[in-house]
């Protein structure tokens, strides 16, 4: 746990009991809030500030419980970088980590935003069961409102396979072979946190890691567009008047609107985008410098000697995925010598993922380049060469410019 000097929390409660903040924002005003889609149906990106966080929604078809034999179900995964934070505490049996996941829990499944009817396709015998996986990425204060975001863009985004049931035969179809279906979604809940200072005389919305760590304590209110409530949540030494409440429902309205419309409107740029045949994905924010990946670190960073040691000359490159978690990490093995140095650059590496990533077939010396003496999968290479594009912008380098990177990603 991050201790707080007594200097520090003075100064923070002084500037906010005259209604100023550390980064400029008045009491009630949210940081910028960005979503960006992955090109595979049901993938986000969100960032509100510098707190960054990873939605990807999955399904399988499972049988269904005995007491709900016509509903589907939906699954709400939560889960923390190592690298989010420098004391960050990867125990799941922390208080902190208990209350997130199943604040989380309340206010996207328990809140049933989705008709979990609509997922059922044989009654009794196989239904639809829609896995939410949240991921952390970085935490710059509000997780919470960030990760509920994340988690009701992905489900919004998310379309799953078409089915077809003949008897008791069920077929379920690729996604090229039909048109996917999307996810029958009722409402968008928004999990609003707001952290009150002097017994809740000063609400903060929106608030960051340290005003979170030094506020009395924090009201969170699961809330969407229509003003229904899903779900209330209160941490810390707080005592509230009636009106202190009612002024932090008032907030909550506001700010669940404003949320919900920059979803709706990530949601409908991203659909003009497919219709128009634009480029989308995690390799087209890499060349337009639409992925902020800065903010993404490395999970772990390999000692190249060790490595050279044990896998012999000429010298392996090892990456970690900052997007895979520690126990299934993947890894991007580079095989570096001579003449095959001078083609490894990144321009090349993100033409041959283009045409990967809108199924076209890749020339053989190409497909040599990216994976030579080794079996790697499409999505292990897309992960692999963003987390080599952030490691290179963290030296200072412009990613977003490819002629520079291409000139210097043999020396990195």
């Amino acid at each position: 746990m991050k201790i707080t000097s007594i200097t520090e929390r003075e100064f923070i409660t002084s500037i906010i009991s005259k209604s100023k903040r550390l980064d400029g924002r008045n009491l009630v005003d949210g940081r910028t809030l960005d979503i960006k889609f992955r090109k595979e149906w049901g993938g986000c990106i969100v960032y509100l500030g510098n707190t960054v966080v990873f939605s990807q929604v999955s399904a399988e078809v499972t049988e269904p419980k005995t007491f709900s034999p016509t509903e589907g179900a939906l699954h709400v995964n939560f889960e923390v970088s190592p690298m989010s934070a420098p004391d960050v505490n990867l125990s799941r049996s922390s208080n902190e980590f208990v209350e997130l996941q199943r604040s989380l829990e309340r206010c996207i499944r328990d809140s049933k935003c989705i008709d979990l009817e609509s997922l059922c396709i044989v009654t009794g015998a196989k239904v639809w069961t829609i896995r939410v996986d949240i991921r952390a990425m970085n935490d710059d204060g509000n997780v919470l409102e960030c990760s509920s975001i994340a988690a009701i863009s992905a489900l919004a985004h998310f379309k799953r396979p078409d089915v077809t049931v003949v008897g008791t035969e069920v077929t379920v179809h690729c996604l090229g072979d039909r048109e996917p279906v999307s996810l029958n979604l009722h409402h968008m809940p928004i999990a609003i946190n707001m952290a009150l200072f002097g017994q809740g005389t000063y609400i903060v919305m929106d608030p960051t890691e340290v005003e979170e760590r030094i506020a009395d304590g924090c009201y969170i209110v699961g809330m969407n567009a229509h003003q229904e409530v899903s779900f209330i949540h209160r941490n810390g030494s707080l005592l509230l008047s009636e009106d202190t409440i009612e002024k932090c429902m008032k907030l909550a309205v506001g700010r669940a609107q404003t949320v919900t419309q920059t979803i709706r409107a990530a949601l409908d740029d991203d659909a003009y985008k497919r219709a128009t045949k634009a480029p989308v994905g995690i390799v087209n924010m890499l060349q337009t410098g639409g992925l902020r990946s800065s903010h993404w670190g490395l999970e772990k960073e390999f000692d190249f000697k060790h490595h050279k040691k044990r896998m012999g000359d000429p010298l392996y490159l090892v990456f970690a995925s900052g997007l895979s978690s520690v126990s299934s990490v993947k890894f991007f093995t580079v095989k570096i010598s001579g003449v095959k140095q001078k083609v490894l650059n990144v321009k090349q590496k993100l033409e041959i993922l283009q045409k990967l990533d809108n199924g076209e077939s890749a020339s053989t010396d190409a497909e040599d380049v990216l994976n030579e003496e080794n079996t790697i999968s499409h999505s292990a290479v897309l992960l692999s060469v963003e987390t080599l594009l952030d490691y290179m912008g963290q030296r200072g380098f412009d990613y977003g410019d490819i002629t520079v990177v291409r000139k210097i990603c043999v020396d990195i």
